[in-house]
């Protein structure tokens, strides 16, 4: 499966325009903590606005994307976004192709134990449905007997499986789970007549709503932190430093003011959460 996983993103990755670091400062980072000297590679799968995404010209756009460029100037060191599939991220850090994750990938406890995780954001899960849709929702069971849409592998996804087999295991009807690679799969299935609706990222469904390409029928399930991660800890102590000081300075909370999304609340440590690869 690893293996797999690993060639399909060797096909699909696309390295984007580095980020370069100034030129006049010493690397918060030595060379030995990163799998390329001088460079610090991360995964980025641009299918979410307004965390990340590739706008009309073909540019990189998104709040992740300005925070990696903060982070660059701050920690002296060219930050590399790579895009591939959320799916492939893990695999690919744990081969020891990129240095972390800059992806908006929500925090669990399974996966603080396989890398080092650092949030910094919160946000939940939303469910949608097409413009002309009649499904209506006022409560998470009433999607109970029908088929929701969700990206593989997602927070989402896993949230939604556990709903359904709590309510099976209670008597209640499970939900069809329809899984895509991408959010952008999501929505064209969801749009295709595929699934009743479609489990998104609030900050992504808000987005959409926006557009007018989707109706937003329910919000805040599952709310959580969202997190960076690191396969090394002297690469996350680096970037909880850094993003302490744009918290002191107030360019944290002006980034997350721009594009609209949730920062942590001022009594929320940014700091390594969980105990990393076990």
């Amino acid at each position: 499966m690893m293996t797999s996983l690993l060639r399909a993103s060797a096909v699909a990755a696309l390295f984007l325009a580095p980020i370069a670091a100034h030129a006049a400062c010493t690397p918060a980072v030595s060379d030995d903590n990163l799998i390329e000297k001088g460079k610090l590679q991360l995964s980025i799968n641009p299918t979410n606005p307004p965390q990340q995404f590739i706008d009309k010209d073909g540019k990189l756009q998104g709040l992740n994307v300005e925070l990696a460029d903060e982070l660059s100037k701050r920690l002296c060191l060219t930050i590399e976004l790579v895009r591939m599939d959320f799916p492939a991220m893990i695999p690919a850090m744990n081969a020891g192709r990129i240095d972390g994750l800059n992806t908006g990938m929500f925090w669990t406890e399974e996966r603080s134990k396989l890398m080092y995780t650092v949030p910094y954001a919160r946000q939940s899960v939303s469910v949608v449905v097409a413009p002309g849709s009649k499904e209506t929702y006022t409560k998470p069971e009433e999607l109970l007997g029908k088929t929701s849409a969700v990206e593989v592998s997602s927070y989402q996804m896993n949230w939604m499986k556990k709903f359904s087999d709590e309510a099976v295991a209670k008597g209640g009807k499970a939900v069809e789970i329809r899984t895509f690679p991408t959010a952008t799969n999501v929505i064209a299935a969801l749009l295709a007549g595929q699934a009743d609706n479609a489990l998104l990222v609030d900050s992504v469904a808000r987005d959409l709503v926006s557009k007018g390409k989707v109706k937003e029928a329910l919000t805040e399930l599952g709310a959580a932190r969202t997190t960076m991660a690191f396969r090394n800890k002297a690469v996350a102590d680096a970037v909880v430093k850094a993003l302490n000081d744009m918290r002191a300075d107030g360019s944290y909370q002006a980034l997350f003011d721009k594009f609209g999304l949730t920062a942590l609340k001022a009594d929320q440590a940014l700091e390594i959460a969980g105990p990393g690869p076990t």
